[in-house]
C-alpha cells in the first residue's frame, strides 16, 4: 500500500469576487429616476417660460404664427450683411440660419395672410443670400427691413 499525499493547507485569503462588465443593480434605478426627472424639470421649465400665449408655443399643424415667430427667433442670430461679406468664420452657418427663416416665414405666409410682408422681406432677403449680393446699402435696408418687421410681430 501506498502512502498518499497530504492535502495542499488551506489558502491565507480568500479569493476575490469576480467583477464583470455589468453596472450593479443599485445604480440603475437611481440614475433612471433622475433622468426622468431632468427631462420632466426642463419639460416643466420651457412651459412655465413660454407660457400658453407664447406663439412659439403652438402646437398645431396650421399654427401660422409659431412659424412666423420661429422665423424671427432665427433671424434674431444673423448678424448684418456686412458681417457675413467680410468672411465672417460663422459665415455658412449665418446663411443657412436665415434661409431657414425665410421658409418659415413662407409657411406662415401660406397659412394667413397676416404674414405677407414679413414673407416678402425674407423672400428678397433669400434671393440676396442666393446671389450673393449682400454688401450694399439695399442689402442692408432688406436686413433692417425683417429686423423691423419682427420687431413688430413681437408688439
Amino acid at each position: 500500500m501506498t502512502a498518499s499525499a497530504p492535502p495542499p493547507p488551506p489558502p491565507s485569503t480568500p479569493p476575490a469576487p469576480v467583477t464583470g462588465g455589468r453596472a450593479s443593480s443599485r445604480w440603475v434605478a437611481p440614475v433612471v429616476a433622475a433622468v426622468v426627472a431632468a427631462g420632466a424639470g426642463m419639460g416643466v421649465g420651457w412651459l412655465l417660460w413660454a407660457g400658453p400665449d407664447s406663439a412659439a408655443s403652438g402646437t398645431g399643424v396650421d399654427n401660422a404664427a409659431a412659424d412666423a415667430a420661429g422665423a424671427c427667433q432665427a433671424w434674431q442670430r444673423v448678424p448684418a450683411f456686412s458681417a457675413l461679406a467680410n468672411g465672417d468664420k460663422d459665415a455658412s452657418a449665418h446663411f443657412d440660419r436665415a434661409v431657414g427663416a425665410a421658409s418659415l416665414a413662407h409657411a406662415a405666409a401660406e397659412l394667413d395672410d397676416r404674414y405677407k410682408s414679413l414673407n416678402e422681406a425674407f423672400q428678397d432677403v433669400h434671393m440676396r443670400l442666393r446671389t450673393f449680393k449682400v454688401e450694399g446699402a439695399e442689402a442692408e435696408a432688406a436686413h433692417e427691413k425683417v429686423t423691423a418687421l419682427c420687431a413688430d410681430l413681437d408688439d
